[in-house]
């Protein structure tokens, strides 16, 4: 590791009065220091250390909570392979990412708990709500979520410098898994130098001010902007932002669709997670109204490959601009218009020798990158490629509320919901509630409709 991460925001950390959190408790808005949110992870060492017994924790409380964080940060200190699920929706792909996971411990907090039924098989559940029980650390008294050391100081002053000698961050390592859309999930593990690695190629892509206040749905997002020492609010409700005056935006694109009112202090956002179309482009340029959006184009195994601002993409369907430095970018096997597989390559990408087929297919035009489609379910011979034909349905067929495109057993197929011109040749497929992808909820799940096509057949 170039720099070590932890030890690097501990000294950041310490005495450090800016806020780092923001979270609701009831109707009360509570936030959180840059110190005291690192005595409560010393708390959190100890807790754990004495409670969980292997290396692989699954982290199952509730993922809009201070306590979720408290619990990420204190594994990365212990050393702990974090491992994050996004959906527990699908119980077959639950228990494959499970498996693949080889899980040694899951935490858990008073909401999620009762929820364990989501869980297939029989791995140790620990609350961590109670890590600052009284039963955990005689004569500490309880607090609220925040460690101000009033209260017997010295005993709350040899709990946390037993908590910060915990400290083993070099094995530590975070796994997180793709949506799974063209079949089980696959796994996704960052030790802490690949994270570190991240924050650099977030912040060369991102433009973050010193005093922003930072939403980031995403949990792995949220931890480099903590990381990175900004403040960030934690609420599953986005349109949180208007009132607490939010100004970046790192969020997936599902978020940003269930937005209700304009969020006009946002002043930068970065965003990507799955294409865009027209339509959907167009909305979320109304809902961030006063925002620089930066809309990215990527992979779990590559981060951001692409970029670009949303209004030219807008403009320019499926067209990304500029290539992330330290991410180089290739055309497998192109055809005579130059279209073939995206494979990429670089320090920060996750593969055999740091580089990854990505499975989409596309050209190069004078230093921009063009996605057609998904090479599964597109046809290069024919000029078959799905984005650009879901574009042309859209655009054509304005009673549509949604359609996907697919090619299948050497027929091209459409799943939709809403109303649609019939073409001949073209095997129509209507749905009342299109199976989205549990992790993304915007992209299809192509599996689950092919299974359901086979099953008519």
């Amino acid at each position: 590791m170039k720099n070590n991460l932890v030890d690097d925001f501990i000294k950041k950390a310490e005495g450090n009065s800016k806020t780092a959190f923001i979270y609701k408790k009831g109707r009360r808005s509570i936030k959180v220091s840059f110190d005291e949110f690192l005595n409560d992870v010393f708390l959190m060492n100890e807790f754990l250390h004495k409670n969980t017994s292997g290396r692989n924790i699954l982290i199952f409380s509730y993922p809009y909570s201070y306590l979720f964080f408290v619990s990420i940060f204190s594994c990365c200190f212990l050393g702990k392979n974090i491992v994050i699920i996004d959906s527990f929706g699908d119980r077959k792909k639950t228990k494959a990412m499970m498996a693949q996971a080889e899980l040694s411990d899951i935490l858990t907090d008073n909401f999620t708990a009762p929820l364990g039924f989501l869980l297939p098989g029989k791995i140790k559940k620990l609350n961590v709500k109670n890590f600052k029980d009284k039963r955990e650390h005689p004569g500490l008294a309880e607090q609220d979520f925040s460690v101000s050391g009033k209260n017997n100081p010295s005993i709350l002053k040899n709990l946390l410098t037993t908590g910060k000698n915990l400290t083993k961050p070099q094995t530590a390592s975070i796994t997180t898994f793709t949506s799974g859309t063209t079949g089980i999930p696959k796994k996704i593990t960052r030790d802490l130098s690949f994270l570190e690695n991240q924050i650099d190629l977030i912040l060369n892509n991102a433009r973050f001010s010193e005093d922003d206040l930072v939403y980031g749905l995403l949990p792995v997002y949220t931890l480099l902007a903590v990381f990175m020492n900004h403040t960030c609010l934690v609420s599953p409700r986005i349109d949180d932002c208007n009132r607490f005056n939010v100004t970046m935006l790192l969020v997936p694109i599902k978020k940003v669709q269930k937005i209700k009112k304009p969020l006009r202090t946002v002043e930068r956002a970065f965003l990507g997670g799955a294409i865009l179309y027209k339509n959907e482009t167009d909305d979320i340029l109304k809902k961030l109204p006063a925002s620089e959006i930066t809309y990215v184009y990527g992979s779990s195994e590559g981060a951001v490959i692409y970029k670009t601002e949303l209004h030219r993409y807008g403009e320019n369907l499926f067209t990304f601009d500029e290539k992330s430095s330290g991410i180089n970018v290739e055309i497998l096997d192109p055809d005579k218009n130059g279209t073939g597989e995206i494979v990429i390559s670089g320090k920060t990408v996750i593969g055999e020798n740091n580089r990854h087929n990505t499975g989409d297919y596309g050209r190069l035009d004078n230093g921009k990158l063009i996605i057609l489609g998904r090479k599964k379910y597109s046809r290069g011979e024919i000029s078959f490629y799905n984005y650009e034909y879901d574009e042309l349905l859209r655009k054509n067929n304005p009673t549509l509320k949604a359609a996907f495109s697919f090619y299948h057993e050497g027929k091209i197929h459409v799943a939709y919901t809403g109303r649609l011109k019939k073409e001949p040749g073209i095997i129509y497929h209507h749905f009342f509630h299109l199976p989205y992808d549990q992790k993304h909820q915007t992209k299809l799940d192509y599996a689950k409709v092919i299974k359901k096509v086979e099953k008519k057949e």
